[in-house]
C-alpha cells in the first residue's frame, strides 16, 4: 500500500472512530426518542452564509468561528415525526489545542455579539441571542455537567411573528467537540409545543453527549 494509501485508510479509520460518538437511529427508542427519526446525514464542507455583526471586530469573529474547519467532522440529523422539532448533531477533531481555541472564540463571540444578521443573498435574517439572558442559572448549570467545557445558547432568527428558535450546546473534550442543535419554531412557555421541545431537548442533552464523551471504543 502506497503512501498516500496508507493516509487515506488512516483517516478513514479515525472518521469511523468519531461515527461512533455520533447519536444513531438504533440509539432513539431506548433514550424515549422513538418519535425523531434519522435523516441523511447533511454536509460538512458547506461554508456557512456571510453574517454581520454589530461592530467591524464583531463581522470577523463571528465569520471567523463560524467557518473554523476542524480536521475531521461527521455529522448526522434527526426529525420529530411532524417535522418541527430538527436536531443536528456533529462530532469534530481538531489538531492539537484548536479545539479549545474553538470553544474560546464561540465564548467571545456571545460575549461580543448579542445580534448579528446572516445574509442569504439579498435577504438579511436578524439572529438575537436570548439566552442565558433570560435565565442565567440554567443554562450555566447543563454547561457544568460536560466534558472539559461546555457552551449553551439560543438564539431567536427571523422576523417577528416567524422567528425560529435555535438552541446550541457545544462541548469539548481534549480536541474532540461535539455541536448539538435543535430548530424549531419559536414557542411560548407553557404551550404544549413548548413543553415537547423542552422533554425532547432534556432527553437528547442525555443522550448525544453520554455517547461523546464515552471512550470511542467502548462496546
Amino acid at each position: 500500500m502506497s503512501t498516500s494509501e496508507d493516509s487515506l485508510s488512516s483517516s478513514t479509520a479515525r472518521s469511523g472512530d468519531l461515527e461512533r460518538l455520533l447519536v444513531g437511529a438504533a440509539d432513539l427508542p431506548k433514550a424515549g426518542l422513538d418519535d425523531f427519526t434519522e435523516l441523511a446525514s447533511p454536509s460538512s464542507d458547506e461554508d456557512p452564509p456571510p453574517m454581520t455583526g454589530p461592530t467591524p471586530e464583531g463581522t470577523a469573529l463571528l465569520n471567523r468561528a463560524f467557518n473554523d474547519k476542524p480536521a475531521r467532522e461527521v455529522r448526522t440529523s434527526f426529525a420529530s415525526t411532524d417535522s418541527s422539532i430538527v436536531v443536528d448533531e456533529g462530532v469534530s477533531e481538531r489538531e492539537a489545542g484548536g479545539a479549545a481555541v474553538w470553544m474560546a472564540e464561540m465564548r467571545e463571540v456571545y460575549a461580543l455579539c448579542a445580534a448579528w444578521t446572516i445574509s442569504f443573498g439579498d435577504q438579511e435574517i436578524p439572529v438575537q441571542v436570548v439566552d442565558p439572558a433570560d435565565d442565567p442559572s440554567k443554562p450555566l448549570q447543563v454547561e457544568q455537567r460536560f466534558g472539559d467545557e461546555a457552551l449553551m445558547r439560543t438564539m431567536l432568527a427571523g422576523p417577528v411573528g416567524q422567528q425560529a428558535q435555535i438552541t446550541t450546546l457545544l462541548v469539548r473534550d481534549g480536541d474532540r467537540a461535539l455541536e448539538l442543535t435543535f430548530r424549531s419554531l419559536a414557542t411560548e412557555p407553557g404551550t404544549p409545543e413548548a413543553t415537547r421541545l423542552d422533554l425532547a431537548m432534556s432527553k437528547f442533552l442525555e443522550l448525544a453527549p453520554a455517547k461523546f464523551l464515552a471512550p470511542p471504543f467502548a462496546g
